[in-house]
This record gives C-alpha cells, structure tokens and sequence, in this order.
C-alpha cells in the first residue's frame, strides 16, 4: 500500500493505514471494469488520493484559527451542510451513464482534462459538458 510515502507526516501512521482501507473498499464499491481500466490502476489512484485529501485536512486544520464563538455548534452545521450537498451530488449522478460518472468521479479525485481524455479516450468538450451537466442537475436539485 501506498501508505509509507507519506509515514513521516503529522498523521500517524495507523491513522493512514485506516484511511487507506477505508478507500480501497471505496474503489472497490465503485470499480467499474467496463471502462477499460485495470482495478490495481483504480484502486491505487483512489487510495493515493484519499490520503493526499487527509494530509491536506489535517494541513488546513493545523492552519485554522480556533473557534472562540459557539465551537459546538458550528462543526455539526458544517456537517449537515456537507451532508445535503453529497446527497444532492449522489441524486446527480443516479440520473447520468455510466461514462458521465466515471468522468465525473475522476474530475473529482483531481486528473485534469487531458489525463481524463486519456483515460476514456474522449475529449475535452465531453468532459467539460459533463462536469457541467452534473453541475447544473446538482443546483437544480437544491432549488427544489
């Protein structure tokens, strides 16, 4: 596992171990073969960047000035909010193809344009129109 390239870092090593898991069974659940990408490609991509995520969160909490008003209510705020939009994201996505979510999911882990088009072998106006389809059908969910 990709765990050790980041074992000398604010986060402790089982720490990452367990963020690994928790997004090889992620890759798991959502491994598409039909896209033509080999699962080991998949799921290291997945797991290498969960753990980036988790090393950027415990960064900017390392950086946030503390919470002086109010600290317990903010955070669970934060946490409802979050949770609507996942669920307005995961209502966007069950209405698209199959390839419109796997576009998506990889302009979400953080491949560019060009990286994704090498992937699925389609082009940068496909992948710029999906993402904004998927935009757009989130933001039409959350005026109803």
């Amino acid at each position: 596992m990709q765990v050790r390239r980041f074992a000398n870092t604010c986060v402790a090593e089982e720490d990452l171990w367990q963020e690994g898991m928790l997004a090889l069974l992620k890759a798991d659940q959502t491994y598409d073969p039909n896209l033509g990408i080999k699962y080991e490609t998949y799921a290291s991509t997945v797991i290498r960047n969960r753990l980036i995520d988790v090393l950027r969160g415990y960064k900017a909490k390392d950086e946030e000035e503390p919470l002086v008003d109010d600290p317990v209510g903010k955070p669970l705020d934060n946490e409802i909010e979050h949770q609507r939009k996942v669920h307005l994201l995961h209502k966007a996505l069950g209405s698209c193809t199959a390839i419109e979510r796997a576009i998506f999911n990889a302009y979400w882990q953080g491949y560019s344009y060009k990286e994704i088009g090498g992937i699925f072998t389609v082009n940068s106006k496909k992948i710029d129109n999906t993402i904004q389809k998927i935009k757009k059908l989130v933001k039409s969910y959350d005026e109803d």
